[in-house]
């Protein structure tokens, strides 16, 4: 994964999957009526796999793409969630709101608004469980190392010891919860959605403390020092499966069977306890603007072919083989002239029009606007690239010729997000910042490259016999990001980043980053 941090976002792109790259960008929200940025992404493709604008449409480029908007999760450690005097707990809240219904206020938002709090519940559990053991893995790799023992025992120790107490805490106010759902005049809707949670949150104990718990046992000295902590972990990890086995979760692993349905179900209810933070997208295809220039190419095609007839015509019979040839002949070149104009268009108006628009909805703030997406597609010329992303793409040639060892195509990607902070703020005091998250497949890209090997004779120098080497073939796919925030006063502030991606006819082989300074 490849993190940058600058003023404004962060940005981190890492592999999804063996076919499918992530671009995501974390977005400060300030509290200005209007905030805007771009991401324009410049594609650099080897001519050898064969793309181009002949098989390679905007309807190939959107299907290869899935764009998701969602609120980042709000940070509140573990120990903050269990405090009765946090009012913005979803614990606390729940419990609040939950008292309201047991005395008889069990009116339909109310089971709306603790159904949302436990999705919200569990989106913060979960990352901030990620999060720690993510710092205490990376820490235990080079814990007795060149540190000072001093310095290793106050970082890894008092951190490790406060973090399973954290969770001995949310266990015992997770499991008071419980009983108070108990009460049969809870809604249905609300046990359910409880059910999910609990079995989430189980799953999410499991597997991020199994991995804390292989990183501790990696590290002789580490887990000598800390084996009443490791032992704690473990009892929390080994207890999990039984406990989801006894309430009848489906999500039971059975050693030795295929075990598809943990799997599958942990993505449910990921999906499920996720949904309270993404946005809703409404689609508006195909500007209208952009039909019109469509419209004007193909207008002006066939005026070319009502013209050519009307001139022949004069000269001869309708029923003559000369007017006949000539009526064809216009005919093809009217199609050749509103595909060329076509393109001549979708090439030239991506500066000012977009593909499409989408408009961003809070479904879980009333449903109103909050903001606004624009993309567009199109692939560029060598005259057409702007000279500051020719510069970032030729920055690691080793010579001036290397360019002509590697002959690319060049499609550039552009989304423009606006956004209106304002509204957000006022619907929401918790989910205000924002996930913008792309993830590309690569399928179409490598459907005409190469094997992934191939066999290399070569003579060896020891013996002289002939033998085979087996090779692997890939291609890079260069990416050039250009970041662009607008502020409140207009100003504009810039950012790039350099990507390459090796690919081969497999998929993904590895992702890399190139030093744009």
């Amino acid at each position: 994964m490849i993190d940058d941090q600058n003023d404004i976002f962060d940005s981190r792109i890492k592999l999804h999957d063996r076919h499918r790259f992530e671009i995501k960008l974390d977005i400060d929200l300030d509290a200005a009526a209007r905030s805007s940025y771009e991401v324009e992404t410049y594609f650099f493709v080897p001519r050898a796999l064969n793309v181009g604008p002949h098989n390679y449409k905007k309807e190939n480029f959107y299907n290869s793409s899935q764009r998701y908007i969602r609120f980042r999760t709000p940070k509140m450690s573990l120990g903050k969630v269990c405090d009765p005097a946090l009012g913005t707990s979803p614990l606390n809240r729940i419990r609040e709101d939950l008292g309201r219904v047991l005395s008889g206020a069990g009116d339909q938002p109310l089971t709306v608004k603790i159904c949302n709090e436990f999705r919200l519940l569990g989106c913060i559990i979960r990352g901030e469980i990620r999060d720690y053991v993510k710092v205490f893995i990376d820490e235990l790799a080079t814990y007795g190392a060149a540190v000072p023992a001093a310095q290793r025992k106050l970082f890894v120790g008092e951190g490790l010891e406060n973090f399973l107490g954290d969770l001995k805490r949310l266990d015992a106010a997770l499991s008071s919860l419980k009983a108070e759902l108990s009460d049969p005049a809870v809604p249905v809707k609300i046990r359910e959605t409880a059910a999910f949670f609990d079995e989430y949150v189980s799953l999410i104990l499991e597997e991020y403390l199994t991995s804390l718990v292989d990183a501790l046992r990696n590290n002789p000295g580490a887990r000598a020092r800390f084996e009443d902590v490791e032992k704690g972990l473990l009892a929390i990890v080994t207890a999990q499966n039984r406990y989801r086995q006894v309430m009848k979760y489906p999500s039971v692993l059975v050693p030795g069977s295929s075990n598809e349905v943990i799997i599958y179900r942990r993505g449910v209810l990921k999906k499920f306890i996720s949904s309270v933070l993404y946005l809703k997208a409404e689609f508006s295809e195909w500007e209208g603007l952009t039909q019109v220039f469509f419209g004007l190419a193909a207008g002006t095609a066939m005026l070319f072919a009502v013209m050519v007839t009307v001139l022949v015509q004069r000269r001869y019979a309708m029923n003559s083989m000369p007017f006949v040839l000539a009526v064809v002949i216009s005919y093809i070149f009217k199609d050749r002239i509103k595909d060329w104009l076509k393109l001549l268009f979708s090439k030239s108006l991506t500066r000012w029009i977009s593909d499409r628009k989408i408009d961003i909805l809070d479904s879980a703030g009333g449903g109103g606007r909050i903001g606004l997406l624009k993309e567009a597609f199109t692939f560029l010329s060598d005259k057409s690239l702007p000279p500051d992303i020719a510069r970032l793409r030729r920055i690691d040639n080793i010579t001036s010729v290397d360019e002509e060892g590697k002959p690319e195509r060049v499609f550039k990607y552009k989304k423009e997000i606006i956004l209106y902070p304002e509204v957000i703020i006022k619907s929401h005091e918790r989910r205000r910042d924002l996930n913008d998250i792309m993830r590309f497949n690569v399928r179409e890209l490598i459907a005409q490259a190469d094997d992934a090997a191939v066999d290399y004779p070569y003579v060896d120098a020891a013996t002289g016999d002939v033998r085979v080497a087996a090779c692997s073939r890939v291609y890079h796919l260069n990416l050039v990001l250009k970041y662009s925030y607008f502020d409140r006063d207009g100003q504009v502030t810039i950012h790039y980043e350099r990507i390459r991606i090796v690919i081969n006819k497999d998929g993904i082989v590895r992702l890399e980053e190139v030093k744009v300074a």
